[in-house]
């Protein structure tokens, strides 16, 4: 899943988005980014507690 998190964030850099359309890949890419939270904050220079109030308001 780190791979497609990192080609993501290249296409978001070039002002491209990409969409994901099969249910089961989405709900494991969800549980990834859940389980890696802490570094994908750390590496986007993001506090973990801003990342939750985000998606909280979602």
């Amino acid at each position: 899943m780190y791979l497609y998190w990192r080609v993501q964030q290249d296409l978001n850099c070039l002002g491209e988005t990409i969409r994901f359309t099969d249910p089961s890949f989405i709900r494991c890419h969800r549980q990834w980014l859940r389980r890696n939270l802490a570094g994908i904050a750390l590496a986007e220079g993001f506090e973990v507690e801003e990342l939750l109030k985000q998606s909280l308001s979602e």
